[in-house]
């Protein structure tokens, strides 16, 4: 085959799988129609099948044509509404289109697969049309005789006439059948003419030719087509937007005259030259780099969406009713994920639909509806990708979970009474472990599970399990956005260097050797880090990679003479968080990941290597493995569980929040609340201008207002001297920065505060914290005291009669809550915890328009008050708002499950004034559409 021909069938191939790329998602929507059909939608379908058709016929590809031919006789008759798109119809669709599309993508055997069964199949389906009293145009012109084989027309003719049959389809359906005759009896003729050359040579002679154009494209008897090289290995291109290539090719561009300037500074020796051209090029690099790894992104509706057809032929095997809900499928990732995540996805389906879901009678019998949801969605969370497989079946049993472990010595029965519930769920991770009673094609194997673990963590992601008993399971998995190109932390470990991804660091904390005996404690022989209201286990980077131990705690370590401040990283894999204790910060840079040689493959705490800019080489650090290799777990669970006793024993009507602490002389202390402000900034006075009456500095790109905090309340003003700090937070959807002179301290701290000895606007009150007092900051006051022209939403949009439920235990909160949402307009009744207001709430369950809750209460806490209000068929649809002070992604997760509609930070007055706005609106558009489905059905 010449390499002319050889590129006209791959760019047959190519096209064809583009035309079949969405038909099964085409087929699904045409069968959910039913007798609406949807006459656009089979018209697009029809005609991708029309031009395969139509090439495979030129290129002598007979099982194609034939096979493509029978396709579209069906389609034909849908669109011309003569033929009800059934399950029965479209099942025989669906599986011919699969193996059409199998014999394109192996286009070189395509001649050599049985096809007789889909043509039976396919020719029932035209026959059951016609039996119903309608009748179709005649498809085929059987009086014709073969004619003897003609010159076949040029390609250029050959699109003339593919412009014509399309606008006169029987006489397409004629031609195209002359065409097939004609070649049978071709490749008939060929058979002979080889038969007999085989008498008289032993070499094979080829098969009989049109012309010299096409004698390679037309394969005889027992004679295979070539292929496309990139057919049967998967694909080798992707698709690329002309924006992209059209920036790219600008960004080269740049490059090179950035490379002609460093020349000619190299060559005159200009030493000032080199910074500018040095900084240019590192800018169109990071373009550059910006630019290429979008070309790789690809939305992950390409996996999501064959998982349609997948619930539907298993709910069809196993006469269950399932609705799959799909959700973020236009969320971009990494070509390299798309491919590896569609095996795990797949389990994780099946899982749902035959493990997860119950019968129709099952259902009914528990009290849900008949038709069970399963829902898959996407979203993308911090340089991460969140994926959730999540259904409203039966849950897991923990106990069952536990007895099949020990029946298969997976545990032990100290492991199986010591082990939670959430301990127990994660068990079906374990190798060869299922719970099924019977081994069929669906599951039960046992494999499966601990494949997606397996493979997701070999991505550098995690998988967790969230289940409740008669409620449902959600599967959450954790993926990063890309593979390519990692931004990393490099940190020290003794003599070596390590890369610790970004996208698993969660925050970095310095703790001085006088604090290390409030910061560290040891919780069942293992060093624990004090976070917030938290313990989280810590491991030693040194010890994990085989350094020697030193036998002592970390206090132990801080205790020596010359000891210095220790450096943890907090990082977050999954559900698991905790510390990495390392010895030194280098830097950051975004690495090029590489494979790590053999005598590292089995190390469970690297994921691979790289090469840093001055050329030492840096191993990449395992988040996951380590936390699998140290059991950081059990820990975890252990270290939960005594400050979850602490913190019950000692609870009182106070909250730990997290404060930043800052003043502008040493005799003040003044308090935010860490959830409202959005980052620090360090400036020097100098970078501050005024304009009128007001000084500006310029952040991001934006001018930002200041306030002097001593123009707003009694304070003294910023020293101006030396180093000031701008403490940046957002009002009416802009950032405002505070001025101040010294950063003290991020506590996390008992609110106890007191509202009555500092009645002044701007202080929302004070606080007693070692023998000094400190005044906690009214940011929303201040701002438009000292910023009177920015300016919130008018309170004349709201609605005068909405009525919010608020449940916080802490009485300030509570009060400085209540307080401002009844200034915004709102009729307010506060309670002291989720049980009081759940008593309330069930009494008169029309009261209340919208839930404002805390998380942490004592009696019942948000997400359980928040799970009984979405348990409840009348007060399901009440929207929830969950007030928090910082929330990780983990709590934000289980937030989401148990129903929470949004998250809030307290005291951000604006935000949450607009969410109540915004989720009160909708829930009335909704009510008020109800009537109207009523009277339509």
């Amino acid at each position: 085959m010449s390499n002319e021909d050889q590129e006209i069938l791959d760019e047959f191939v190519v096209e064809s799988l583009e035309h079949l790329a969405d038909i099964e998602s085409q087929l699904l929507t045409i069968e959910a129609a039913g007798a609406d059909v949807d006459v656009d939608l089979v018209n697009t379908v029809f005609r991708g099948v029309h031009s395969i058709k139509g090439a495979a016929g030129f290129l002598g590809l007979p099982r194609i044509n034939e096979l493509a031919h029978c396709l579209e006789n069906v389609l034909n008759l849908m669109r011309e509404e003569k033929l009800v798109p059934t399950s029965s119809i479209v099942d025989g669709l669906l599986s011919a289109s699969d193996t059409l599309q199998a014999m394109v993508a192996d286009v070189g055997s395509s001649n050599e697969v049985d096809i007789s069964d889909h043509l039976v199949a396919l020719e029932n389906c035209i026959a059951s049309g016609v039996a119903g009293g309608v009748t179709t145009q005649p498809t085929a012109i059987a009086e014709t005789p073969p004619p003897a084989p003609p010159s076949p027309p040029s390609p250029p003719e050959a699109d003339a006439i593919e412009v014509q049959i399309r606008e006169d389809l029987p006489l397409a359906e004629a031609l195209d059948q002359a065409v097939a005759d004609a070649k049978r009896a071709r490749e008939q003729a060929a058979a002979e003419a080889a038969e007999a050359a085989k008498l008289k040579q032993p070499t094979s002679v080829p098969a009989p030719v049109i012309d010299s154009s096409s004698a390679s494209l037309e394969p005889g008897e027992g004679r295979k087509a070539a292929g496309p090289k990139s057919a049967a290995g998967g694909e080798s291109s992707i698709r690329v937007s002309v924006e992209t290539v059209d920036h790219l090719m600008n960004l080269a561009g740049e490059l090179v005259l950035s490379r002609n300037q460093l020349l000619q500074a190299l060559a005159a020796r200009e030493n000032n030259g080199f910074e500018s051209v040095a900084a240019r090029i590192n800018q169109v690099t990071t373009e550059m780099q910006d630019a290429i790894m979008k070309t790789r992104m690809q939305p992950i509706g390409n996996v999501f969406n064959k998982f349609s057809r997948v619930v539907r032929d298993l709910t069809a095997k196993l006469d269950k009713r399932i609705n799959l809900s799909i959700e973020g499928s236009e969320v971009e990732v990494d070509k390299t994920i798309i491919e590896a995540i569609s095996d795990p996805l797949t389990h994780l389906i099946r899982n749902a639909v035959d493990h997860g879901m119950e019968t129709p009678a099952q259902r009914l019998t528990a009290g849900k509806a008949e038709y069970g949801n399963v829902y898959l969605r996407a979203q993308p969370q911090s340089g991460k990708v969140v994926i959730e497989i999540q259904d409203d079946g039966r849950g897991i049993n923990a106990d069952v979970v536990r007895n099949k472990a020990l029946d298969k010595g997976l545990i032990t029965a100290d492991q199986a009474q010591q082990m939670s519930d959430r301990e127990a769920a994660r068990l079906i991770f374990l190798p060869g472990f299922s719970t099924a009673e019977q081994i069929s094609d669906v599951s039960g194997r046992g494999v499966g599970m601990d494949v997606v673990r397996t493979n997701i963590e070999k991505l550098g992601g995690s998988v967790e399990i969230f289940t409740t008993l008669g409620t449902g399971t959600c599967i959450q998995i954790t993926l990063p956005l890309t593979l390519a190109i990692i931004p990393s932390l490099i940190v020290r470990s003794g003599a070596d260097r390590l890369a610790i991804p970004q996208v698993n660091i969660n925050e970095l904390v310095r703790v001085r050797p006088e604090d290390a005996k409030n910061r560290f404690a040891r919780v069942k022989g293992a060093d624990v880090l004090r976070l917030r209201n938290s313990l989280l286990p810590v491991v030693r980077l040194n010890e994990v990679f085989g350094g020697q131990t030193s036998g002592r705690t970390i206090v132990q370590d801080l205790a020596q003479e010359g000891a210095a401040a220790q450096n943890v990283i907090v990082v977050e894999t999954g559900q698991q968080r905790y510390g990495i204790l390392v010895d030194g910060l280098c830097d950051s840079e975004e690495i090029v990941v590489k494979p790590v040689g053999a005598q590292l493959n089995d190390c469970p705490c690297l994921s691979g290597a790289t090469i840093l800019g001055d050329g030492r080489v840096a191993l990449i650090v395992d988040v996951s493995g380590i936390a699998n290799y140290t059991n950081l777990r059990a820990i975890t669970e252990r270290a939960n569980a005594e400050a979850g006793e602490k913190q019950n024993a000692s609870r009182s009507s106070s909250e730990v929040q997290s404060v930043l602490l800052f003043n502008n002389r040493e005799q003040e202390s003044f308090a935010i609340p860490m959830g409202m402000i959005s980052r620090i900034e360090s400036i020097a006075a100098s970078e501050i201008e005024s304009v009128g009456h007001r000084e500006m500095l310029h952040s991001r790109g934006v001018a930002m207002p200041l306030i002097q905090l001593d123009m707003c309340v009694t304070a003294a003003p910023a020293d101006r001297s030396g180093q000031l700090f701008v403490i940046v937070y957002s009002v009416s959807g802009r950032e405002v920065g505070l001025l101040a002179s010294h950063i003290e301290d991020i506590r996390a701290i008992p609110l106890d505060v007191d509202t009555d000895v500092h009645n002044e606007r701007g202080i929302a009150g004070s606080l007693a914290m070692e023998n000094r007092t400190v005044r906690v900051l009214n940011l929303h006051d201040i701002t438009h005291t000292a910023l009177p022209d920015l300016k919130g939403e008018p309170k004349k949009h709201v609605k005068p009669d909405l009525h919010l439920c608020l449940a916080e235990d802490s009485a300030f909160f509570r009060k400085q809550v209540s307080n401002f949402l009844r200034d915004a307009g709102f009729n307010v009744s506060d309670f002291e915890d989720g049980q009081e207001a759940w008593e309330t709430l069930i009494q008169d369950k029309t009261a209340f328009d919208l839930v404002v809750t805390d998380i942490e209460m004592p009696r019942m806490n948000g997400l359980e008050f928040c799970r009984r209000i979405k348990a409840d068929p009348q007060l399901c649809r009440l929207p929830v708002i969950a007030l928090t002070s910082l929330a990780s992604e983990s709590d934000v997760s289980n937030g989401r499950r148990a129903g929470i509609d949004d998250y809030q930070v307290k005291l951000d007055r604006e935000n949450l004034i607009r969410a109540i706005r915004e989720l009160s609106e909708k829930a009335m558009s909704q009510k008020a559409a109800e009537p109207l489905k009523e009277v339509l059905v």
